[in-house]
């Protein structure tokens, strides 16, 4: 397995962007993208079927077959990651991903999958062979976990407290958030909240606004030109220290590192 790229657009809004990540392709050879949608309204188009977006739904493109991302909401901007692989000489993998196509284009995971393709792409781009090399085994794994139909790994269904919590905190990137506000939003005491949202989620809940908040952060870092200080300052960081020491601890080098070692290029090639 060959992982050729993995990208990460956070709030397609931009016109340049919906012009680039929106443009009708496909992908040659024996490339396979895999598209997981974290939030957003829109479609997706693929081959002859055109799917509405929803939040947590994976959505499996063979080589060859045109697909196409289609924002229709400036108020509700799609966010996604989008997954290459090149089966070109692997016959294991051409035979799984031939057998998850066979079994259908789009999948539905829940929304809590989303660090799990942020650490993949992590893995993959940091220049450590032995990271990048459990990226591709995390990826074999979860393949052949979707093709048994083994549901998603993060615990337990999706509960209305938790989803109601999830989209305050996509909506408060900009401000601080502390626990006792959410839980007073969605009317639960927090040791409640807390278990309701670790069994969901796999983690407490302000690690995961934190990871939100860097999630963001790196999107910006690698697809804009806005500086590491307007960055801090537009996610709600007190300081461009306190974002920057925040930034290192989770994703493992400085932000003006990451900046300089993911800019974010043409993202996949085109037929």
């Amino acid at each position: 397995m060959r992982l050729a790229d993995i990208v990460f657009v956070y709030h397609l809004r931009d016109p340049r962007q919906i012009a680039w990540h929106g443009r009708d392709h496909s992908h040659p050879g024996e490339e396979w993208e895999f598209h997981y949608f974290v939030s957003g309204e829109g479609s997706f188009r693929n081959g002859g079927s055109r799917y509405s977006i929803t939040s947590g739904s994976l959505y499996l493109s063979p080589p060859g077959m045109r697909h196409q991302i289609i924002a229709s909401s400036d108020e509700r901007p799609i966010t996604y990651y989008a997954t290459l692989v090149d089966a070109a000489g692997d016959e294991e993998l051409s035979s799984l991903l031939a057998s998850l196509s066979g079994k259908g284009a789009r999948r539905e995971l829940g929304s809590g999958y989303r660090f799990f393709f942020a650490d993949l792409r992590q893995k993959h781009f940091s220049g450590d062979r032995d990271l990048e090399l459990s990226a591709r085994h995390a990826l074999l794994a979860f393949l052949y976990e979707l093709s048994a139909g083994v549901g998603p790994g993060w615990g337990a269904p999706d509960n209305v407290h938790v989803e109601k919590a999830l989209a305050l905190m996509e909506a408060s990137l900009a401000r601080d958030l502390d626990l006792d506000a959410i839980c007073r939003r969605i009317g639960l005491s927090r040791e409640h909240f807390v278990r309701l949202f670790a069994a969901r989620m796999g983690m407490p809940p302000m690690r995961y606004f934190s990871r939100l908040k860097l999630e963001a952060a790196a999107a910006m870092l690698s697809s804009t030109g806005l500086s590491v200080g307007a960055i801090s300052e537009r996610l709600g960081y007190e300081t461009q220290f306190s974002f920057s020491r925040a930034f290192k601890r989770q994703l493992g080098v400085a932000p003006s590192e990451y900046r300089a070692r993911l800019v974010q290029k043409a993202d996949f090639r085109l037929r």
